[in-house]
This record gives structure tokens, C-alpha cells and sequence, in this order.
């Protein structure tokens, strides 16, 4: 598969995901600070999303652009991952309207999750239709520590949206603040 293609489809697909969100933030209905504060939560809601999809992409890009060939199985977990990112505006909207309420919580939570394991099974097969050294080697350090990192969490994250629902936004934050910052050593080299 021409792999410059599945990156611009990707690109696309990101693109839209983020515009839907940022076109789903409402102008407050009055003109004091009050009004804007009434909309807080939905921007936090965003800004967690953005930085979610926006580190994703970043590995995203990094572990395509090690690849030197896309097969038809990595095309369909690449399509899998961006069903589920799909997902976030929706989930996103959700739980901005209801922060402390279980079901929109557990809805952004898991659309999360899968979405993330979507994310991982995407980088597995990558992995193994490259097989270069190099590529394996920085992947799997980098696929291992977030994969304990997030599978922790998750189930943290499962067992305390029960009884604090805003934890599962809190856990997310923590997530995307580990795949903002752990990153390949090679990620900031790559064309």
C-alpha cells in the first residue's frame, strides 16, 4: 500500500475529528465572565482531546514515517484507530455537559481505551511488517512503557469513575501528558 496515501487519509481524518470538536464550542450566551465560565467545561473537555489526538499523531507520524511498507492489515488498524477517534467529538460533548456524572464519564473513558488499544495494534503490526532493527527497537521501548503505563491507569481509571467521576478525565490527562512527553529518542530527527 502506497504509504504516503494512508498518511494523507490519516492527516484528513485527524483534521476533521479536531475541527467537529473545535466547531463544537459554543460562544458564550452572555458577556460576562460568568457566561464564559459556564462553557469552562467543555474547554477543558477540548483542550484534553486536542492533546490526546495531537500526541497520538506525533507517534503517529514518527512510527509511519520508520515504516517502509504499509500492508493491507496495517491500513485496516490504521482505519480502526481513526473509527474510534471519530468517537471523541461526541464523547467529548458528553462529558463536558455532565463532568460528574458516571455514564459520560465511562462513555469518553472507554471510547479512550479502545481507542488507544486500537492505537497499539496499530504500532504491533507496523512493527512486524518492519522489521528493521532499529525501528524495533526504539518501538518496542517506547510501545512497552506506555503499554504499563496506560494499562495501569486504565484499570485505576475503571475503578474510580465509579466513585469520583471526574477521575476518569484526570486519568486521561495523565495519560496524554506521558505520551506527550515519552517519546522516541529519534522522534524530533525524523522527516
Amino acid at each position: 500500500m502506497n504509504k504516503a496515501r494512508v498518511e494523507a487519509f490519516t492527516d484528513a481524518i485527524v483534521a476533521i475529528v479536531m475541527t467537529i470538536m473545535a466547531l463544537e464550542i459554543k460562544a458564550p450566551e452572555g458577556s460576562s465572565a460568568a457566561s464564559l465560565w459556564h462553557e469552562a467545561f467543555y474547554f477543558l473537555a477540548f483542550i484534553i482531546s486536542f492533546i490526546v489526538i495531537a500526541s497520538s499523531w506525533y507517534h503517529h507520524h514518527y512510527f509511519f514515517s520508520k515504516a517502509k511498507w504499509i500492508s493491507k492489515r496495517a491500513f485496516w488498524a490504521n482505519t480502526l484507530w481513526l473509527l474510534l477517534m471519530a468517537f471523541f467529538p461526541v464523547a467529548t460533548g458528553w462529558v463536558s455537559e455532565h463532568l460528574n456524572d458516571r455514564a459520560p464519564e465511562y462513555f469518553y473513558f472507554f471510547v479512550y481505551v479502545a481507542w488507544a488499544i486500537a492505537y497499539y495494534l496499530l504500532n504491533y503490526v507496523l512493527v512486524r511488517d518492519n522489521p528493521d532493527a532499529s525501528f524495533r527497537m526504539s518501538a518496542s521501548l517506547s510501545r512497552f512503557s506506555h503499554w504499563a503505563i496506560d494499562l495501569s491507569l486504565s484499570v485505576i481509571g475503571i475503578v474510580l469513575i465509579w466513585f469520583l467521576p471526574i477521575s476518569g478525565m484526570v486519568i486521561v490527562i495523565i495519560q496524554s501528558l506521558t505520551w506527550a512527553v515519552m517519546t522516541p529518542a529519534d522522534s524530533d530527527h525524523v522527516a
